[in-house]
């Protein structure tokens, strides 16, 4: 059973203690944070090191702790390699990168591995998620961007929808030796929802290999946190009110490491109405009612993924899919600034 908060509330990640505050995960072009050192680091003696860099249109943060400031560097710079490197074959937006060729194409010969593993993690997801996750949403999403009207009313065409929706659906992605084809012509893959919560995770794997276990990364609101802060602190995230008006009324310590994850349509409107947004259900193509959604998961791309599914189902089936997942919770905010949460969530009161 979920409990209830009636004060409007969250959705903004932002790290306590005077740690790092970040945009929430919602849209390609995300809002800036700023970054210094937390209180509690003096009690190992060494200060977290942080370190930004923009690419994936977000800037990405990492911070490390307990670690000597030559060894921190070294694995900050190799975690960025990494990320960027995979940011370079996720990408749609970016012209060179395999997405957007078989975006263009339609097909994809010799796809890079990371691509067909990633495609393969998000087909678990949408099997997870009873297909509330589909990357094939893109055709959607084309509509809705090219019938914007962020003034005004947007109009959709019934007819278009639903040649749109036609479109949608991971079964008519075809992944196989090393070669990806679209079943049919004018699909598209968004990789938006679960992409940098992967490369999140793909960071946080190298800063460990570099001998940096404590350590928390930020990819433009996509947290991925492994060991402590210091040797009492977690790594300790706050969850902002979306009306930014600087209230955290829920905070979550990843004490034992973990990944987090925030998606919501209150960023990016396509009309004045603030009806349509970019997140869509991909079986209907109509934006959420609920105003966000909070995931705590065991890794960075299950939270990505999970927080964009949570977003478009229904609360009481997002609740009992939260409970039903080892290691997950959600809180989920109601546009009548209703909050409810599943059963292990870890956020207290501020």
């Amino acid at each position: 059973m979920s409990k209830q908060y009636s004060r409007r509330s969250f959705l903004r990640a932002a790290f306590l203690g005077g740690g790092v505050l970040a945009a929430a995960s919602l849209a390609p072009a995300l809002l800036p944070m700023t970054a210094r050192a937390g209180a509690g680091a003096a009690d190992t003696g060494h200060v977290p090191l942080t370190r930004t860099s923009l690419f994936m249109g977000a800037i990405v943060s990492l911070s490390v702790a307990n670690a000597p400031a030559a060894q921190a560097e070294e694995g900050m710079g190799r975690a960025f390699a990494v990320g960027r490197g995979l940011a370079d074959v996720f990408s749609r937006f970016a012209a060179g990168s395999a997405l957007s060729a078989l975006n263009a194409a339609g097909s994809l010969a010799d796809a890079p591995p990371a691509l067909m593993a990633l495609l393969e993690r998000a087909r678990r997801m949408g099997v997870v998620t009873n297909g509330a996750f589909d990357v094939t949403v893109l055709p959607v999403l084309r509509l809705l961007e090219a019938g914007r009207n962020p003034q005004g009313v947007m109009r959709l065409d019934a007819a278009e929808m639903r040649q749109a929706l036609e479109l949608v659906g991971a079964d008519h992605l075809r992944c196989g030796a090393g070669r990806i084809d679209f079943a049919r012509a004018g699909m598209g893959v968004t990789l938006d929802g679960i992409a940098k919560g992967h490369i999140a995770e793909a960071m946080s794997r190298e800063l460990a290999a570099a001998g940096c276990p404590d350590h928390l990364v930020n990819a433009g609101g996509d947290i991925v946190a492994r060991g402590r802060k210091a040797l009492d602190t977690p790594w300790r995230v706050a969850v902002e009110d979306p009306q930014k008006r600087g209230r955290f009324p829920q905070i979550v310590d990843l004490a034992s490491g973990g990944a987090m994850a925030t998606s919501g349509g209150y960023e990016v409107f396509y009309d004045a109405a603030q009806r349509h947004n970019h997140l869509v259900s991909p079986a209907t193509g109509q934006s959420p009612a609920l105003a966000g959604v909070t995931v705590t998961a065991p890794d960075g791309l299950t939270a990505d993924a999970l927080a964009t599914a949570l977003a478009v189902m229904p609360a009481r089936e997002a609740l009992q899919l939260a409970d039903a997942l080892p290691g997950c919770a959600c809180c989920l905010l109601r546009k009548d600034g209703l909050m409810h949460v599943s059963t292990r969530w870890p956020g207290r009161a501020a």
